[in-house]
């Protein structure tokens, strides 16, 4: 069985210029994968992307900021000028509502091709980003939130009931946590999301580990503030310490990944300190959990990441652990944290998030 690769040329036309996240991330991509040789071999496959129902895309997002993105859009086609949202953050161009549609669709069709068995995984590399978009406010580069409207449609429309969401952008998935912060949308399924981003005086400035969830969500939002200069070796910790654990109790039936590779210790917007291998080495333990619980079924969605060279490799990394081809990662030199840093976490954030789970988490 193939792992699946969603993309279409349609995302190249949320043309938004010379801003960080442009469609150049996504071309360098592609050239990558094209040089490696990846693309020609037939354990991948191209998944072509459908556009997204605006039913499906109300499962998070209120009418009023699906109606504004279309004026936008249309305003951005008559004047032929870009059009800036979300406090000059996010920035909308003519093509931008369709390519919105689009990317939503691609995860669609992805977790479709997956629950069908035509494919046993999945890399969505879509653009616009969604995981800082909540229901009622476009942020941080996003328009519709891809990774929550797809594990609302699981829910809704593939009865799926128990759902994991991992987001590893160096940014807060904070408009994911928004939307489900008192649990999912939908009464037919349950949602865990795990949060790994960089923290103190950082956009958005949420994610502290005390944020865990309210009312049916309450114990189901666990976030792993990492301070600047973390690298790969604080991943192991998080992994061992919290997600393993929880997911042995879960149980989950499918696993989401909000995929930034902003993490990288050269991006010039983000002060970690990972490798372009950490997120592939993160992916093959969290493929250990899927494998025992979630019939092998993982999606992941591209969302940041600006060093373009660095992002090609970590996303390449990645795919080769999709299909089972952890021997052919490409690798740099490995960076640490230092004995500080790592104290923070062992003795510090580790015992405080337990003692902040313990009431919801038999496993603590």
């Amino acid at each position: 069985m193939t792992t699946g690769i969603v993309y279409d040329d349609i995302y190249l036309e949320h043309d938004i210029g010379t801003h960080v996240e442009s469609h150049e991330r996504l071309i360098a991509i592609m050239d990558f994968l094209k040089e490696k040789k990846l693309l020609e071999d037939p354990s991948y496959r191209i998944i072509k992307p459908r556009k997204a129902t605006l039913d499906q895309i109300r499962y998070v997002h209120r009418e009023r900021i699906i109606k504004e993105i279309q004026e936008i859009c249309e305003l951005s086609a008559k004047t032929q000028r870009l059009q800036y949202i979300d406090d000059g953050d996010t920035i909308a161009s003519p093509k931008t509502y369709e390519a919105s549609l689009f990317s939503v669709g691609g995860n669609l069709q992805a977790a479709d091709e997956i629950i069908n068995g035509n494919i046993k995984n999945a890399f969505a590399l879509v653009r616009p980003p969604g995981h800082h978009s909540n229901s009622h406010r476009f942020a941080g580069f996003c328009i519709f939130n891809n990774i929550a409207i797809t594990a609302e449609y699981l829910f809704r429309e593939k009865g799926i009931k128990k759902v994991v969401i991992i987001d590893w952008d160096c940014h807060h998935g904070n408009g994911t946590q928004d939307i489900f912060y008192q649990g999912s949308k939908s009464d037919s399924g349950e949602l865990v999301m795990f949060n790994s981003h960089q923290y103190g005086y950082f956009y958005p400035g949420t994610g502290n580990f005390d944020e865990i969830g309210k009312g049916k969500g309450a114990g189901k939002i666990i976030n792993y503030p990492m301070p600047a200069g973390s690298a790969d070796d604080v991943i192991p910790i998080y992994l061992k310490e919290i997600i393993i654990p929880i997911c042995e109790e879960f149980k989950p039936e499918f696993i989401l990944i909000s995929a930034g590779f902003d993490t990288h210790w050269t991006d010039q917007l983000t002060n970690m300190n990972w490798t372009y291998q950490a997120p592939a080495e993160y992916l093959q333990k969290i493929k250990t959990i899927a494998q025992k619980y979630a019939d092998e079924r993982i999606l992941i969605t591209l969302e940041g990441g600006y060093q373009l060279d660095k992002q090609a490799r970590a996303v390449y990394n990645c795919l080769r652990v999709l299909n089972n081809e952890d021997n052919n990662l490409i690798k740099e030199e490995l960076r640490t944290s230092g004995q500080k840093l790592l104290d923070y976490y062992n003795n510090r954030l580790i015992p405080a998030l337990k003692d902040k789970l313990s009431s919801y988490w038999n496993c603590f």
